[in-house]
This record gives C-alpha cells, sequence and structure tokens, in this order.
C-alpha cells in the first residue's frame, strides 16, 4: 500500500485528507481517498498549497472514523510513502485522537529513489514523477499516493531489485 496525507496547518497532526493507493503486479489495483476533519484551523499558507479549505471537509470524518479503515488497510503490510512526513503525521493524529498506532513497516520511497537515480539532482515527488513521466497533481494526497507507488515500481523495473533489497 502507498499513502500520502495533507495537513491544514503547521500541526502534521492536522491531516486533512488522505489517499491510499494498493498496487498489484506493478498496477494500480485499488484506491481510497478521503478529506477528514482535521479538528484543528486551517493556515492560508497550506490551503495554497493543497486547495483544500474549512468549507472543504464540513461533514466529513474526523481522523478517529476514517481510523478503522487505515487499520484495515495497512496493519500487516508494508505502507510507502515519499519522505517519513506521513508515518509522522499519522503517528501524530493517532496520539492526538487516542487511537492505536498503525501496524505496519514503512518504505520511504524518497530513498528508493535516490538508489535508482542518485544522478536526479532532488528526489522530490515532483521532480521524480517528471523524470520518469509519471502523472501528478502535486499536493492531492491521492495522485501523490499514486505516484510514490510508481515510482517505487519504476525503480524495481529500473534497478531490478526487489522491496526486500
Amino acid at each position: 500500500m502507498v499513502i500520502d496525507v495533507e495537513t491544514a496547518c503547521s500541526r502534521v497532526s492536522s491531516i486533512c485528507q488522505i489517499g491510499i493507493v494498493g498496487f498489484r503486479n506493478g498496477a494500480v489495483a485499488f484506491e481510497y481517498e478521503t478529506l477528514v476533519d482535521p479538528q484543528d484551523h486551517f493556515s492560508s499558507f497550506n490551503t495554497r498549497i493543497h486547495g483544500i479549505a474549512a468549507s472543504h471537509v464540513l461533514g466529513q470524518p474526523c481522523f478517529a472514523g476514517v481510523h478503522g479503515i487505515l487499520q484495515g488497510h495497512l496493519n500487516g503490510r508494508t505502507t510507502v510513502a515519499h519522505s517519513y512526513f506521513d508515518k509522522g503525521a499519522l503517528a501524530a493524529a493517532c496520539r492526538i485522537h487516542d487511537r492505536a498506532m498503525l501496524e505496519t513497516s514503512w518504505l520511504d520511497s524518497v530513498r528508493v529513489a535516490k538508489r535508482a537515480w542518485p544522478e536526479l539532482p532532488s528526489h522530490r515527488l515532483n521532480i521524480v514523477a517528471k523524470h520518469l513521466g509519471i502523472p501528478l497533481k502535486h499536493h492531492d494526497a491521492l495522485s501523490d499516493a499514486r505516484a510514490a507507488g510508481m515510482i517505487v515500481v519504476k525503480a524495481i523495473d529500473h534497478t531490478g531489485l526487489q522491496l526486500s533489497d
């Protein structure tokens, strides 16, 4: 599984969007996306980045309301995220909302990209996606998760290495 989150403000626990993509044999097999009421304020800085405002999350579940869905998709699996920001945000949200930590093994697709394409000047998601011709609507959680997953798929094809390597 691959996950990406967007946050409402500088507090990493302020998750306002979650995107999850599952891959099977190098292709997208499953997608889940939801807006989340972060029960926190929205900073204009973050809203400018991802376009999500408080009005968009009215009536949406809070993190506690989607925690069980996340457990169902991630627990016991390897979860890919592009940098460990998402891992930290999810852990912070679990603490703030008094929910169990997600029981998953994490794989950083930034590290995968650095190993596969060390010559790139940057391994930020948008830079690697552009280099590989992967479509990306940057800072949309579902699109970011899909792109991070495709980076891992293309890295495996490019290097011949497997996730266990």
